[in-house]
């Protein structure tokens, strides 16, 4: 699994080759398909962060604290972490090895569209934040969105 901040970062990266502007609402939605395409495709988790069941879709909030401050515009920096090592600040990376080209690959297929659009998939009927958000009065502390919950639902192919 990798640091969602460095996925993140790598979104960013490609967005910018891309030459696409991406707000911390689309970043978040982005990542979220991202990891469940590879978490269907492979079997395997991409990231170990929490995902959250907000009111605009699925969220990380490792992500979204980190942007917040970019409010609805498009982001122009990217994450940092503490290197756990030396206790500086530093860009989020990862080596993403032999997943490389699969992750960026699965970062293209949503790259392009916007947030709104984004947001619209996140919210379909039955969809793993639908029935999270929605939760027919059974608790569910933190909104969390698991990673079983995404492969029932998104094991039958592609959202678009």
């Amino acid at each position: 699994m990798f640091d969602v901040r460095a996925i993140a970062n790598l979104v960013l990266e490609i967005a910018h080759e891309r030459d696409v502007d991406v707000t911390n609402m689309a970043l978040n939605k982005i990542v979220f398909f991202v990891h469940s395409d590879f978490l269907v495709e492979s079997g395997a988790p991409l990231v170990g962060a929490k995902i959250e069941a907000w009111k605009h879709g699925p969220v990380f909030r490792e992500i979204y604290h980190e942007f917040k401050s970019w409010n609805d515009e498009p982001i122009r920096g990217k994450a940092k972490r503490v290197n756990p090592h030396t206790g500086e600040v530093e860009e989020a990376t990862a080596d993403f090895g032999n997943q490389e080209k699969c992750i960026r690959d699965l970062i293209d297929r949503y790259v392009q569209f916007s947030a709104a659009y984004l947001r619209a998939l996140s919210h379909r009927t039955g969809g793993p934040w639908h029935v999270v958000w929605g939760h027919d009065g059974e608790i569910n502390p933190g909104m969390s969105i698991s990673n079983q919950l995404i492969i029932d639902h998104y094991s039958g192919g592609v959202r678009q």
